[in-house]
């Protein structure tokens, strides 16, 4: 009986210990953490514990508090300003994630927002491509505490985009999330989806045009 206790509460406290967060690029999360977003709550102590169900998108936290996984409703808060972006180029991108205590692992999945979505509304599956850009398979084994991904980031659109992981543990059922805010940066494709940006490129280019057209004129 002691045994079998002994036992149960190591398996309890190995579960209750198995968080992590994306380091780099760095999340949402981490940012707040670090300082560099404002107004997070409670988060800001423990960037790890983004913990909701799992099987994502057919289970998972609700729609409008996938951010901030049913648990921290403050990360669910989203305007074009709201959160510091990481520049990112579309393309090969490692992700990497610190783990505070490793866990069995049944995959890892990584989606990014629509070319048309609403940056100032609450993220939700519709807000997301309906299948993951870069996606591996553990199979239940555990991993340690640095884990990273090499990732090869949509290059067809630009702009404010969120890219959401999501860490599926393959013995409790649940799964880790979390949300990088990202400028990505892809030659050629629509700038105009981010709403966010300035106008100031723009008129540099069409002043260069102008300027251009006059001295050749």
């Amino acid at each position: 009986m002691i045994l079998l206790l002994a036992a149960g509460m190591l398996l309890f406290a190995e579960s209750a210990s198995a968080h992590g967060y994306i380091k780099s690029p760095a999340s949402r999360s981490y940012l707040c953490k670090q300082g560099k977003n404002k107004g997070c709550g409670p988060i800001q102590y423990e960037p790890q514990s983004l913990e909701a169900k799992g099987s994502f998108p057919k289970s998972g936290p609700s729609n409008g508090h996938i951010a901030g996984a049913d648990r921290f409703p403050e990360l669910d808060a989203q305007k074009s300003t709201r959160w510091k972006k990481v520049t990112l180029r579309g393309g090969k991108k490692t992700f990497k994630w610190h783990l505070t205590a490793p866990h069995s692992t049944a995959k890892w999945k990584y989606y990014i927002t629509k070319k048309n979505w609403n940056p100032n509304k609450p993220l939700t599956r519709a807000a997301l491509e309906s299948k993951p850009f870069c996606s591996f398979n553990d199979g239940g084994s555990r991993p340690s505490s640095t884990v990273t991904h090499p990732c090869k980031v949509p290059t067809d659109r630009s702009g404010y985009h969120l890219i959401l992981g999501v860490w599926e543990v393959a013995d409790t059922g649940n799964a880790f999330y979390q949300v990088v805010d990202v400028n990505l940066v892809n030659k050629g494709s629509n700038k105009r989806s981010n709403p966010e940006a300035s106008s100031t490129d723009d008129v540099v280019s069409r002043l260069k045009t102008c300027m251009r057209d006059w001295f050749n004129w």
